[in-house]
């Protein structure tokens, strides 16, 4: 749990970086006085306003180029705001891009006592702390070797074990995680828990918008240098996937630009898209077309999905998102996965996508899946896509609808129970 107490807190928190055309001009930019300019600005940053509490799990996302890493600098004390004003209250331990604050020289033992020093340690207390590091990141011998030897996994390992042990009042991470392999992943958000139990603060940056809404309950979206938004992490993951959404139709625009729409693209509060198909409804059968809402495992879900068509259209796909209540992504299913099994013989049946609509007609599915879940409960997102090409990746999205319906997935223990959030299916036999 956190406090009110604020250990970091920024106001109209700004970077502008000159850029010089040859590096002459920077000379003549100094002895000008002012007078005349031999740079253009680069604005990286530009009125950033928000606050970590002490003991709060802060999410930082964004596309590539939006700025992060800068606002990571400002914070870790790396670079100097050019606008607004930033406070920092506690010892931060930063893990950055790979090599930032490592000696390429040094071994890794080396490093880790160089880093406790930059962090204020005496030697006896990283002497303390070593084994506990070492063990973290398991690089064996080559913990006395030089790190400029070190794999991109095996530096990240060093540098997260660094950075998760010498007691920070506020640890900032940034994307490093996703080197590493998934064991020590796992073993570093086992870590980053027990430090959100002692209270420590920590600010993340990935591109894991499930990442960040798993482990965080407020984010900061950054497009082009600037807030997009700032609050509650669902809202703004959901704000992030719809920015995506709109760069990738940018793209795929050029390619084979969507057929003219009557209507404006859909921007509702949980639904986007480019518009010409609207999801209109769904409904949660089981296996009778009886509407339920609490299954048990190994039951049949159906789920029923309307969309009214705006403007012709063809090679369509109607789709289920399932996620968790924390929004990790379980399963996606659509009328185009059928295709894609028919036409490689693996299922019978007509295909959709080869089915053409009219303005005013209604394209309906029923997705049929076996409810293999765990016990909670699930957030069900309806998609109306078109597929350009007869496999996934060249999708226009016409309508994405969030928040659209919800089920319960509960277990008889006497009958039948697992752990997890999948049914494997798993048996046991003992040995002979």
């Amino acid at each position: 749990m956190h406090s009110d107490e604020v250990v970091i807190l920024a106001q109209g928190l700004g970077k502008t970086y000159r850029l010089f055309g040859h590096s002459g001009d920077r000379v003549k930019q100094f002895f000008s006085f002012g007078l005349r300019q031999y740079h253009r600005n680069f604005v990286a940053l530009q009125d950033i306003s928000f606050d970590v509490r002490k003991g709060e799990t802060v999410g930082i996302i964004g596309q590539n180029g939006s700025g992060k890493s800068t606002l990571l600098q400002l914070i870790c004390g790396i670079l100097k705001p050019t606008s607004g004003t930033l406070e920092v209250h506690g010892r931060i331990s930063a893990l950055l891009e790979l090599g930032a604050g490592f000696n390429p020289e040094f071994t890794g033992r080396e490093n880790v006592y160089f880093q406790g020093a930059v962090q204020g340690l005496e030697r006896a207390a990283m002497d303390s702390r070593f084994d506990q590091i070492a063990a973290f990141a398991d690089i064996g011998q080559f913990m006395d070797q030089p790190v400029r030897t070190y794999s991109s996994g095996m530096f990240v390992r060093l540098a997260f074990a660094v950075a998760a042990h010498v007691d920070p009042d506020i640890l900032v991470i940034d994307e490093a995680l996703a080197v590493g392999d998934s064991l020590f992943q796992k073993r570093c958000y086992a870590r980053i828990q027990e430090l959100q139990k002692q209270g420590v603060s920590l600010l993340i940056v990935s591109h894991d918008h499930e990442l960040i809404r798993n482990l965080t309950t407020r984010a900061l979206l950054i497009q082009n240098g600037r807030c997009l938004f700032w609050g509650d992490t669902r809202e703004a993951t959901y704000r992030y996937r719809k920015a995506l959404h709109e760069s990738e139709a940018r793209e795929l625009a050029l390619r084979a630009p969507v057929p003219p729409l009557p209507q404006p693209a859909h921007t509702d509060s949980v639904g986007y898209g480019l518009g010409g198909a609207k999801v209109l409804g769904l409904r949660i059968l089981d296996d009778d077309h009886q509407p339920r809402t609490t299954f048990f495992p190994g039951e049949k879900i159906k789920f029923e999905l309307s969309a009214l068509i705006e403007t012709p259209l063809d090679h369509l796909n109607l789709s289920v998102v399932l996620r968790t209540i924390q929004g990790l992504k379980v399963y996606s299913w659509g009328t185009f996965n059928q295709d894609i099994a028919i036409w490689a013989g693996k299922q019978m049946g007509p295909i959709f996508w080869e089915r053409r609509f009219q303005p005013g007609e209604k394209a309906g599915a029923i997705l049929t899946v076996e409810c293999n879940l765990g016990a909670g409960t699930y957030e069900v997102q309806v998609v109306v896509s078109r597929e350009l090409d007869r496999q996934f990746g060249s999708q226009q999205v016409l309508h994405w609808r969030d928040e659209i319906g919800s089920f319960r997935v509960e277990m008889d223990p006497r009958q039948y129970v697992f752990g997890g959030v999948c049914d494997l299916r798993g048996q046991a036999s003992p040995l002979d």
